[in-house]
């Protein structure tokens, strides 16, 4: 049987209204089962279940976080100027009226047990703090909520809509594909009511999909005792993290300061108070009874340190030999003319100056062979020429010595020098002030000696006197010279690592604004010297900044 164009079209018409109808009856009762189900209500009372309960006071000396872990409540205490942690301090806390000392913990807290912290209510907090002589009262509050978990039950599946869209759906196609294949060269009525019927299907596929309530991964709010920064730019940044991270903060105050300049220098030996130990005569050297002193033996002034004996080559030997010789020779013709002539003496026939002048002859040329003889053997003694430390030795015992060899070098290290090395940095006669920046930390104070007025390798030389030496310093040692020249310049100064690039490229710096909570504040600087930097705008003076930490605290998202 042949259906006509009306007849078709009256067919497709009746298979899309069954269509429908089955699809809004099944969607229906699939919201139906879905009822009960309040997004809202859950997220809040799943964030309001995960932050701790926190009791927060402050003072003019003190920040106290405390935070309650179930009959536990955890105390940080910090001072309040640089928030570096007080684990000296006696703490008696009162909840409710209800004494309870603190007990310090191996990690720099205090902790209490009471039972009334797993109530719910509100708590009175009082904190009476003694430290150093000191002592301080803080009040605060907590407030216990109730822990409540709610369940909410998934809703049950509806299988009579889900099989009732599913009868439709394969009723409306079937028909359709039918009078597509009929009249699919003559209409594309057929293409139109497969586009209109699509997008029906596959919305009533997503409310299917929307059964057991699968939205897929829910984002949850973080945690009261997670690092998080909030919506509106500031960070909470919760006490056990700051004292991960060290974080340690100062208060801004107008300075006036002299600008400085980074110089490298090397520590050197002070020539007044210094001295090297050579021989005079090439030998071989000869260690003192105590043995060869080593490096960093303490030596007084003319303390034996060794010996040289002397050493001659083939032909000094040679040319001492004949010397010897000769003089042997002389000495025997002087002896055996002085003889005669004593002879002659008695006889009076020769003056008696005459003989006075042989025998005077037999005795130089005695006194020339015993000194020659005392030359081959006679050593050189070594002695320190000044009181300190030996800080160079190179000799061993029978080691062969040159006049020009460094055999040993003393130094005192109470009393060394600093050299630095000015290239276009600053003005070397404008220099008042300067420190040199040892290994770390450590710091010295110098004093200007002078400078050189001859370029070497487009560098001027500065010589600084160490003021109070530790005794610590070697010879040759590398060091950091900060010198301050220039005019006195007032301003905030803070060190450069209290700066932060914020994520829109600006320079920040994070003003401690709660015991917990950091704010970024935008801030225009100028360098100022190799640690510091000024301030010319975004902040004012008595802000309290963190100058330690800055970047790990930039890091929290």
């Amino acid at each position: 049987m042949r259906l006509s164009l009306g007849a078709s079209a009256c067919i497709l018409r009746l298979a899309l209204l069954a269509f429908a109808l089955v699809a809004l009856a099944a969607g229906l009762a699939s919201l139906h089962a879905h009822e009960g189900h309040d997004h809202a209500d859950k997220s809040a009372a799943e964030a309001g279940s995960l932050a701790s309960p926190r009791v927060v006071a402050v003072s003019e000396s003190y920040q106290l976080v405390g935070i309650v872990e179930g009959e536990v409540l955890v105390v940080y205490l910090d001072r309040a100027a640089d928030n570096a942690p007080v684990t000296t301090a006696s703490i008696e806390i009162s909840l409710n009226g209800q004494p309870h000392k603190a007990e310090l913990q191996s990690n720099g807290t205090y902790e209490i047990t009471a039972p009334i912290l797993k109530r719910p209510g509100q708590i009175e907090v009082l904190v009476a703090i003694a430290d150093a002589g000191t002592s301080d009262l803080l009040v605060g509050a907590l407030a216990i909520a109730p822990s409540a978990a709610t369940n909410v039950p998934k809703a049950p599946r509806n299988a009579i809509g889900e099989r009732l869209l599913l009868a439709g759906a394969v009723a409306g196609l079937a028909l359709l594909g039918l009078s597509a294949f009929r009249r699919w060269r003559r209409s594309a009525a057929s293409a139109v009511l497969v586009a209109a019927l699509l997008p029906s299907m596959l919305a009533s596929a997503a409310v299917l999909a929307h059964e057991g309530h699968d939205h897929g991964a829910d984002l949850k709010a973080s945690g009261g005792n997670s690092p998080q920064r909030r919506p509106d730019g500031t960070i909470f940044l919760p006490k056990p993290s700051q004292r991960l991270l060290e974080v340690r903060t100062s208060v801004l105050q107008m300075q006036t300061a002299t600008r400085a300049v980074r110089l490298a220098g090397r520590v050197a030996a002070n020539p007044n108070f210094s001295g090297v130990v050579q021989s005079t005569i090439p030998g071989r050297y000869e260690a003192p009874p105590s043995g060869v002193p080593p490096l960093g033996a303490r030596v007084k002034a003319g303390e034996l340190l060794g010996k040289v004996t002397p050493a001659f080559a083939s032909i000094d030997a040679s040319d001492m030999a004949q010397t010897l010789g000769d003089i042997e020779q002389k000495l025997s013709i002087t002896r055996a003319k002085l003889a005669r002539q004593e002879q002659l003496l008695r006889s009076n026939v020769v003056a008696s100056a005459l003989v006075e002048e042989t025998r005077m002859e037999v005795e130089g040329l005695l006194t020339r062979r015993t000194d020659l003889l005392a030359a081959r053997m006679r050593a050189e003694e070594l002695r320190a020429p000044v009181d300190g430390v030996i800080a160079q030795s190179r000799v061993m015992s029978g080691q062969v010595v040159a006049q020009t060899d460094k055999l040993f070098e003393i130094v005192d290290p109470a009393r060394v020098l600093v050299e630095a090395l000015v290239f276009d940095q600053a003005d070397p006669d404008a220099v008042s002030e300067a420190t040199a920046v040892i290994s770390g930390d450590r710091t010295v104070k110098l004093r200007l000696l002078g400078r050189s007025r001859a370029l070497q390798q487009h560098y001027a030389l500065m010589l600084f006197e160490v003021v109070d030496s530790p005794g610590l310093l070697s010879v040759g040692l590398p060091v950091t010279v900060i010198a301050r020249t220039g005019a006195p310049v007032s301003g905030l100064f803070v060190p450069r690592a209290a700066l932060a690039q914020a994520p829109n490229g600006q320079t920040v710096v994070f003003e401690h604004r709660e015991p917990e909570v950091f704010v970024p504040r935008a801030v225009r600087t100028e360098p100022f010297d190799g640690q510091t930097v000024r301030v010319i705008g975004g902040i004012e003076s008595g802000t309290k900044i963190v100058v330690r930490g800055a970047p790990l605290v930039n890091q929290v998202r």
